[in-house]
């Protein structure tokens, strides 16, 4: 129970900070005007919903950001060590673990997003930004080789 009240208190305050207006030049203000946009456009918002929702929603995206960059910086730790077994199933591990993060972010996230999004809106505002996905490996547009096949 004292740690869901600290997360919860942890959430609030970073919901508070991120809710203070951008520091310094013109290209903040772009920034937001266009996440704006984006969000009025993708969830059907109104402009006065989109402007109360759009500091949580960079929290939100600031938090994700920040467990995608502590999962890619330990996985590039390993670039300059040979490629064993043991290197291999730690790197899954950190990307697996990176993955468990971002899924417990968006599940506390979803607590807050309630707050101010109707059901509609809440069953989309994970998919923001998510277009069509490019096959990573390969080459020139190949998908990876299965596992198993045979190098050429």
């Amino acid at each position: 129970m004292k740690k869901f009240l600290l997360m919860i208190i942890a959430v609030l305050a970073f919901v508070t900070v991120s809710a203070q207006p951008p520091q310094g030049g013109q290209r903040g203000g772009d920034r937001n005007a266009r996440m704006l946009e984006m969000l009025q456009k993708h969830l059907n918002m109104s402009p006065e919903q989109a402007k109360k929702f759009l500091p949580v929603y960079q929290g939100y995206q600031r938090e994700i950001r920040a467990v995608r960059k502590d999962t890619k910086t330990y996985v590039d730790s390993f670039k300059g060590e040979e490629m064993t077994i043991k290197v291999a199933k730690k790197i899954m591990m950190a990307q697996l673990n990176g993955d468990k993060e971002i899924i417990k972010v968006k599940k506390e996230y979803i607590k807050v997003f309630v707050n101010y999004l109707t059901p509609e809106q809440l069953s989309k505002v994970f998919t923001i930004g998510q277009g069509p996905r490019r096959p990573r490996g390969g080459q020139g547009g190949q998908s990876p080789r299965p596992q198993g096949a045979p190098q050429q």
